[in-house]
Parts: C-alpha cells; sequence; structure tokens
C-alpha cells in the first residue's frame, strides 16, 4: 500500500509540471484607456503539435505595489480565440514546427501611486529539451511588466511582430523585437536573464500556481552559455535603438531568451515590459527559390570622385534581404569589397542609390569595371546573380567648366534657382578647386573650395541686392589647371 502511495505521489509530480512544457513563452503589456483605467493583455504562446497540453482555460495575474511588493489586484482573464503562426518565408519553412497564440485581455482600475505597479504572471514548467538553462523542468515562467504612476496616463510599449520561433544554424539570422510606444517614449532594448518561477518556491510544484510578489530569480545558464553567449554565439547581439536580434548559433537545440524593452520619458524610466521566448536552431537547408533577376545598374553620367554612386533596380520575389557585392579597381585600394542591404518592405522590387567610396589619388581617367553579385540572405546562400557595368572615367575639358557655370540665379525663395551653384552631376577628382565672387566694387562676397558649393546671395548674413556679380574660377585636375572668369546675374 505504501510502495502504491509513493508511486502515485510521484507519478503526480512527473506529470503536473509536465503539463506546462508545451509553453513556449509570452509577454504582458498595459494600456492607458481612462484616468485610473486600463486594459492588461498577456500574449501567450505554446506548442501545438499533437500531443500536447491546451492553453489554459483562465489565468490569475497579480499586480503589485512596484517599492513595496505589495498586492493590489488579482484579477482573472479568460481564454480568448486563439490563433496559429505563419512560420517561415518563401526560402525557408521550418517542418514540424507549430505555435499557436492566445491573447488574454481584461481591464483592471488602479489608484494613483507614486511608487508604480508591476504586473506578472507565473507558470510552470519549462521544456526539458531547452539546453541553455540548467534543469529546465524545475525552472518556470514569470511573465513581467512594469507600469508607472497611473497618474501619468502611460501605455506600456507593445511589441510590433510576434518572434519566429525558429533559428537557423551556421546561418545569419535576425528577428525584429521592436516595438511601438503610443505615448512617444524612447524605447530601449537589452537581452536579459530570464526570470524564474521556481517551483520549490512561488510554483510550489504546481504547474499553475497563485499570484506572488517578487522580487523574482532567474534562471541558471547551462555552462557554457551565459547571457553573453545565449545560444552559443558570443556575436549574438540586440541593437539597443531599433530591437533587431543579430545572431548566428552554430548548434541545433532548443533555447530560452529574454528581451527587455524599457521606457524613459525626460531621460527618467518609468517602466518596462519583456518578453520570454523559446527558439529551435534548425538546419535550414533546401526550398531556395531562384534569386532575383539581374539587378539594372545605372551610373551617373561620368562618375569620379570621393564617392561612386549608382542605382540600382532590384526585382526580387522575396521580399526579404538583398545583399549587393561590387568590386572594381575604382574603389580604395584594389578590388575592395563593399556590402549593401536593402530593406525591401514587401513590394517585390526596390530602387535605391548605392555609393562606394573611392579615392582621388587613385583614379586615372580609364574605362573601369565595375562587378557586382547579388543574393538574397534569407535564403541561407542561395543562387546569385553576377553583372559587370562599365564606368567610364573621364578628365574634364575647358568645354565642361563652361557648361557648368550659370550666369544668372534668382534667390528670392520661390524654390526655384534660388542658390548659385555648379549644374553637373559630374564629381571630377579635382586636386584643387576654388571659386570667388566679387561686387561692382571689388569686395569680395563670397569664397568656396567645395566643387558642391552653394551661394545664396548673402553677404555677412545680409542680402545683396539685384545686379552683376564677377566671379573667379581656379580648378586643378592631375597637373592641368583650369582658369575661368565671368559675370554672374543676381535677380531677387
Amino acid at each position: 500500500m505504501k510502495k502504491l502511495f509513493f508511486s502515485a505521489f510521484i507519478l503526480c509530480l512527473i506529470v503536473l509540471p509536465a503539463k506546462a512544457t508545451h509553453i513556449i513563452g509570452g509577454d504582458i503589456t498595459v494600456k492607458y484607456l481612462s484616468p485610473n483605467n486600463f486594459q492588461v493583455t498577456l500574449t501567450f504562446y505554446r506548442d501545438c503539435s499533437a500531443g500536447t497540453a491546451a492553453f489554459d482555460a483562465t489565468i490569475t495575474l497579480g499586480v503589485f505595489d512596484l517599492v513595496t511588493h505589495a498586492q493590489v489586484l488579482t484579477p482573472t482573464l479568460s481564454l480568448p480565440p486563439t490563433d496559429t503562426l505563419a512560420l517561415g518565408d518563401s526560402c525557408y519553412t521550418p517542418p514540424n514546427l507549430c505555435v499557436e497564440r492566445a491573447i488574454y485581455q481584461g481591464n483592471i482600475t488602479l489608484p494613483n501611486n507614486p511608487n508604480g505597479y508591476y504586473v506578472s504572471w507565473h507558470r510552470c514548467c519549462r521544456n526539458s529539451l531547452i539546453q541553455n538553462i540548467v534543469t529546465p523542468l524545475s525552472s518556470g515562467y514569470v511573465f513581467y511588466a512594469e507600469i508607472p504612476d497611473p497618474a501619468l496616463q502611460n501605455s506600456t510599449p507593445t511589441f510590433n511582430f510576434y518572434p519566429d520561433a525558429y533559428m537557423c544554424a551556421s546561418q545569419p539570422n535576425l528577428d525584429d523585437y521592436s516595438a511601438t510606444d503610443i505615448d512617444g517614449d524612447v524605447l530601449v532594448y537589452s537581452l536579459v536573464d530570464p526570470l524564474d518561477c521556481d517551483p520549490t518556491t512561488a510554483c510550489s510544484g504546481n504547474p499553475i500556481p497563485p499570484p506572488s510578489p517578487g522580487p523574482y530569480g532567474t534562471i541558471t545558464w547551462q555552462t557554457p552559455y551565459s547571457l553573453a553567449n545565449i545560444m552559443g554565439d558570443p556575436a549574438m547581439s540586440i541593437n539597443t535603438n531599433t530591437g533587431v536580434i543579430s545572431t548566428n548559433p552554430p548548434t541545433l537545440g532548443v533555447y530560452v531568451l529574454s528581451v527587455r524593452v524599457e521606457e524613459f520619458r525626460n531621460n527618467v524610466k518609468i517602466g518596462e515590459i519583456r518578453r520570454d521566448f523559446q527558439y529551435q536552431v534548425l538546419s535550414c537547408t533546401g526550398n531556395n527559390p531562384p534569386f532575383f533577376t539581374a539587378p539594372a545598374v545605372v551610373s551617373y553620367s561620368i562618375v569620379a570622385g570621393d564617392s561612386l554612386c549608382f542605382l540600382v533596380d532590384v526585382d526580387d520575389p522575396n521580399p526579404d534581404q538583398v545583399i549587393l557585392n561590387a568590386t572594381s579597381e575604382l574603389f580604395v585600394g584594389t578590388n575592395m569589397p563593399v556590402t549593401y542591404w536593402q530593406n525591401d518592405t514587401g513590394t517585390g522590387g526596390a530602387q535605391s542609390v548605392f555609393c562606394i567610396q573611392t579615392t582621388c589619388a587613385h583614379i586615372r581617367p580609364n574605362p573601369y569595371v565595375v562587378d557586382f553579385t547579388g543574393s538574397d540572405s534569407s535564403c541561407y546562400g542561395g543562387n546569385t546573380v553576377p553583372l559587370a557595368v562599365s564606368i567610364l572615367v573621364t578628365e574634364p575639358q575647358d568645354g565642361d567648366i563652361d557648361e557648368m557655370i550659370p550666369n544668372i540665379f534668382t534667390p528670392n525663395a520661390d524654390n526655384q534657382n534660388d542658390l548659385y551653384k555648379v549644374n553637373a552631376t559630374v564629381n571630377y577628382c579635382w586636386d584643387t578647386f576654388n571659386i570667388k565672387i566679387y561686387n561692382r566694387w571689388g569686395t569680395l562676397v563670397y569664397q568656396s573650395n567645395d566643387f558642391f558649393f552653394r551661394w545664396d546671395g548673402t553677404y555677412k548674413g545680409n542680402e545683396l541686392s539685384s545686379g552683376v556679380y564677377y566671379y573667379t574660377l581656379d580648378a586643378n585636375f592631375k597637373e592641368t589647371n583650369f582658369q575661368k572668369n565671368g559675370f554672374v546675374h543676381l535677380i531677387r
């Protein structure tokens, strides 16, 4: 009889935590509705593979004083309609990975409190397959958000996208944790230790423990993993301004991470939200579609100088990130590779200016070839398209200078011909360039050594009157000197 009782007891210990190992992650956000009234949202993700437990029918949150940890409210939310997430893209669709989302919501009323509050929800336990934390079955989730004094009438940030739920091994991965703050507060993103619902204390062996106050502990990382090495990639990072995670995990497996979004107003932190989430690192091979058609590269008429620019048309069936690599002896040094990332937001194509740094000392009047190679970063080494473009670099002639210098301009703030400037898209590699402008009495009223000078018809901050002014131009290119002078008519 004792053996039977002991066996049943052990079975309960095993079965109860196992009910929650389907949890993948979640977060809590709070929206201001009216004075002292708020809407609380808990977004909950679970593994919806065959045989996993369903969402909880109800959840009970805890609302606590941020300083004293005194319990203020315990609102209960009912199970809402759920949806299954679309994972993957045209380059790769993860097999046998199913994630379902439930968005629990309810309204609460909070009195003004200078201390502020925090909202939390506990759930035990984590997936036993997680390999970057110690004894995951003895570790649970704490979903958490901080809100300031309700007198501020503040809403927390809300995440813009759901997580990808998978990463590709030995490939560059990006996941967007950006959030929107309807109050216009400054958001700062960081990777943090996931919070832990310890079954021996807060969770007490109960998969659905009652609300309990903080401060909460954090998970224990499994060697060799750490906050600086979450998925075995020490270079993993999150952009503190955009919330985009970048990583290249080397090993297949299941990993957990947590992102914190802190909310600042007038340089003072007023709140935060966190998202705790589980990823599967997979071998993402196959399913690579044909790459985009060859980009049409159109150079500006004659290009030479500090920046070599092209217009690049990309027709890409996959609205993801396009990488263009370019090599040419025009670049600083020899055959210097340059990478250009174009974010295509879904139109299937994009046109952008692609500029490459060059050096005047390296360039001579000659035809040069720029070799472009394109690839789509979302396709993990898919097909590439080569394209060679010939760029002719020519030496400026006297006639070019005559055509570039205008003889009239009208600085009358009508946005038409308001500035006196060189009329050319050409950027010659001038060794020296100097233009001077004088009034009729010989007073120097403007001077510049910049080929892209802009004169607005003023002298020492004062508008000059309409009239005829005199210019001199002295420029040098590869030991060839160009000297010009003439008149410019200023009309207001």
